[in-house]
């Protein structure tokens, strides 16, 4: 299973298409999707279908500035709980810290790393699609949150992007009001440390916590596509080569390594636990198997030599290979 998108975000890109005189209508339908679908509440896309949409709609509008639009149509319920929440939040770090922690209900496949650094609090975005309005779109849409709870006269430190300057590049300067860099290391949204840290007059922390909660059980459910059985069917497969490893897995599973991490966790696990489980669960299966001796076993199960193998096994059971064979295999 490929990583999913929430399609009601999407519904800013319907106005943003509108809004230059052109039918959404017709760009969803050639990627298969519906007004009706649109409106559905928690109905997920497929991020083949996602990156089929923006190619639909840069390649109608000819505007590389068309994602900075985002801030005009955005809307909390766009972002199922997560937008209410954000705006219930007491602080603009609180939000932006709920942002990376739940940023799975929007998509599976976009990245958030908050950090502490000499400038201010920096927000990083990144993602696998190679669109540079899809990143637009997301940075001018945190930026305009960021603005709804703290004021219309907040301005970041400095944001940067990793695309090259577009033609419009004005327009960037004026709507972020402060520094914007191009041809970056990394798209990010850097704020002052004061300002994430003011109070905003709108902070509820009980309604903060019940969509919250609503959040994690959508979390939850969406979790229950079985991330532990696609997770170990990856690791099988690169098991005998030797060479598995969250990054290669993560690959597989078209995610980032962030992302694995994040969706283990949320199962109570994580890659080393899950790898080491896989690799008992399948030497038990292995181990009465006469067909295939010690040795073969250790190597389909990526060990690098037989030792290594014998010593995991006597953890796993108690008892060394040879001796578990001899005892219940004959």
């Amino acid at each position: 299973m490929t990583p999913t998108n929430l399609l009601a975000p999407k519904g800013i890109l319907w106005k943003i298409i509108e809004s230059y005189g052109y039918d959404p209508t017709d760009v969803f339908d050639r990627v298969g999707l519906t007004r009706d679908m649109l409106l559905k509440q928690g109905t997920r896309i497929p991020m083949k279908t996602l990156d089929h949409l923006w190619s639909e709609a840069t390649a109608l509008i000819k505007d590389p500035c068309l994602g900075l639009r985002a801030a005009e149509f955005w809307h909390p319920s766009h972002f199922n709980a997560l937008g209410y929440a954000w705006l219930a939040s007491s602080t603009l770090r609180e939000a932006l810290s709920r942002m990376e922690r739940y940023i799975q209900i929007l998509s599976e496949d976009l990245d958030i790393r908050l950090e502490d650094t000499a400038e201010g609090l920096c927000f990083t975005l990144s993602d696998s699609l190679e669109h540079e309005v899809r990143m637009d779109f997301g940075m001018a849409v945190v930026m305009a949150m960021c603005r709804i709870n703290f004021g219309p006269n907040l301005k970041p430190v400095a944001v940067r992007f990793i695309h090259p300057e577009p033609a419009c590049g004005d327009r960037y300067f004026a709507f972020f009001k402060g520094p914007v860099y191009f041809e970056a290391d990394s798209d990010s949204l850097t704020l002052d440390t004061k300002d994430v840290d003011e109070p905003l007059t709108g902070g509820n922390p009980h309604l903060a916590d019940i969509n919250d909660r609503i959040i994690i059980r959508y979390l939850a459910a969406l979790n229950n596509d079985d991330i532990i059985h696609r997770a170990q069917t990856a690791i099988i497969d690169f098991l005998p080569s030797g060479l598995v490893s969250d990054e290669k897995v993560a690959r597989r599973l078209n995610m980032s390594v962030r992302s694995l991490q994040r969706k283990l966790q949320q199962c109570g696990t994580s890659f080393r636990k899950l790898l080491d489980r896989t690799r008992e669960e399948l030497a038990r299966q292995y181990i009465c198997d006469n067909a295939v001796d010690l040795t073969e076993i250790a190597f389909l199960l990526g060990f690098s030599e037989h030792s290594a193998f014998s010593r995991a096994f006597k953890r796993w059971t108690g008892e060394t290979p040879r001796d578990m064979r001899r005892a219940i295999c004959f």
